[in-house]
């Protein structure tokens, strides 16, 4: 790399750019101590009968016909220069080495596993052997089954929750407007702090009073006096009919 103005060799040397031109520290401060002097030396009024001193470009110096002159900075420049500093540098075009590069880069990018379901392809179900639409099959072990299929397996219905019994399902309105006590129709289907109907095996009973387990397992103290406070309205309800 060498100066633009004095052309010495800048190879471990500071220096300065102008755009992207070089200069060294000394042809730096020359060319912008020249502007500033220009630009403070008023202009004299030229005496008659002498000849105009030729401008020159405060880089190259070349001298400058009349009307080529630019101003930049302060500085009087050849229109070559001045384009110089003011143009874009070029971007260099990229390398065969630097596509490569880029090539070899995405080729090394981990692959993508892309999977494709179609959904309206037809599976065989694993219990019948029918063809059913793969949407509308449900998995078991790895396994297709059609809804008849899979529901009808034994791990599928011991899933399932118990139904309420349906020996109970014709007294459990009725059960639930009788006060808890007042009868034996109530007794066992109704517990008797939540007023929820409940399975007989989930029924226990404390103190006399039939409390399900849930209400036992969350807080049994006061579970018992809620049923205590029910029975007591009860009898008093019962005590008022009969005086």
């Amino acid at each position: 790399m060498e100066c633009k103005k004095c052309g010495i060799d800048l190879s471990g040397k500071e220096y300065k750019k102008v755009a992207s031109w070089p200069f060294c520290l000394e042809c730096f401060q020359a060319l912008f101590a020249r502007a500033e002097e220009e630009k403070k030396t008023p202009d004299a009024a030229p005496e008659a009968g002498a000849a105009e001193k030729p401008q020159q470009c405060l880089i190259c110096e070349k001298e400058l016909e009349e009307g080529a002159a630019r101003e930049l900075l302060g500085m009087i420049l050849c229109r070559q220069c001045y384009e110089n500093l003011i143009k874009k540098p070029e971007i260099p075009p990229a390398t065969e080495t630097g596509e490569r590069e880029q090539e070899m880069a995405e080729t090394e990018k981990p692959p993508v596993m892309q999977v494709r379901v179609d959904f309206s392809t037809p599976v065989q179900c694993y219990g019948c052997g029918r063809q059913i639409p793969f949407i509308g099959s449900k998995q078991f072990d790895g396994h297709p089954y059609c809804p008849d299929c899979y529901h009808c397996l034994q791990e599928i219905i011991a899933r399932k929750p118990k139904p309420f019994p349906t020996e109970y399902a014709a007294h459990r309105a009725e059960a639930e407007e009788v006060p808890a006590g007042a009868g034996d129709q109530a007794v066992g289907l109704v517990c008797q702090a939540c007023r929820r109907p409940v399975l007989p095996a989930n029924l226990k009973t404390v103190e006399g009073f039939e409390i399900c387990l849930a209400c036992l397992a969350t807080d049994p103290e006061t579970a018992l006096e809620i049923a205590r406070a029910r029975h007591r309205s009860t009898l008093e309800k019962i005590r008022k009919e009969l005086l």
